[in-house]
């Protein structure tokens, strides 16, 4: 029975990996993705990063050194730093308006290499959960320095070769910057999805109430993070944040 989940995951794997991140068949895609809310959706991915972390032999960072790739979409800058300390940057483009590139703290869940096209040499799909998003090469070199994809993060094709060295399933990459995502819901609970909940999550961290990786997933980890903001605030510990608890912690002015 195990085996043949881990054969169905791999093969789900395998599909995502061949359409450059997306689910299997929908061929290469980049940015939000009707139904990315849906259960099956996160369950996909989570099987995708699974099997791809089993496939590289389950590790989780690059084995070259403690590797993070931080992305400034306002600078159109991606940083690769090891052991805390920079290395190279990279000039990129960020998503266009209206296709918001997602701020967040991910991991790289597959990598494909590329003939050309669109995705150019290298294709490194991200863990946001939303979407199907990812570092990659272009073959319109001329877009790089400006806002013009559909929220994907390109690069020149050499300098996502050279990426193709440093990086591995599992690599942590933190993109920073102003996202084009304002709304707010009336009440956010475990289950909620999506680049609100990244900034909620994020709006907690400065107030010192740390939910963990500010990953767009309403889990337990932020329900219980939310719940001690409550009780300190003097509000019923539910693990709901509600209007009141929003504006407490910053995140509803």
């Amino acid at each position: 029975m195990l085996a043949g989940l881990v054969l169905a995951g791999a093969l789900l794997w395998v599909g995502g990996h061949q359409a450059g991140g997306g689910l299997a068949g929908a061929g290469p895609v980049c940015g939000e993705q009707e139904g990315a809310r849906s259960a099956y959706w996160r369950f996909a991915r989570w099987w995708r990063s699974v099997a791809g972390l089993a496939l590289q032999g389950g590790q989780a960072v690059a084995a070259s050194g403690d590797v993070l790739i931080v992305i400034d979409i306002d600078r159109r800058q991606l940083t690769v730093y090891r052991d805390g300390v920079p290395v190279k940057t990279f000039p990129v483009a960020a998503g266009r308006p209206g296709e918001p590139s997602p701020v967040g703290e991910w991991r790289v869940t597959d990598i494909a290499h590329w003939p050309g096209g669109p995705f150019g040499a290298r294709w490194f799909g991200l863990s946001a959960p939303w979407g199907s998003y990812g570092i990659h090469g272009t073959n319109n070199p001329g877009s790089i320095g400006t806002y013009a994809s559909l929220g994907c993060i390109r690069m020149f094709n050499e300098d996502v070769m050279t990426l193709d060295h440093l990086v591995q399933v599992g690599t942590p990459v933190k993109i920073t910057g102003t996202t084009e995502v304002y709304y707010r819901l009336p009440v956010y609970r475990r289950g909620d999805v999506g680049q609100d909940v990244v900034l909620l999550q994020l709006a907690l961290r400065a107030t010192g109430f740390d939910p963990g990786v500010a990953d767009g997933v309403y889990g337990g980890v932020t329900e219980k993070t939310v719940a001690e903001a409550e009780w300190w605030f003097g509000l019923h510990p539910d693990g709901t944040a509600d209007m009141a608890l929003q504006r407490l912690v910053g995140f509803r002015p």
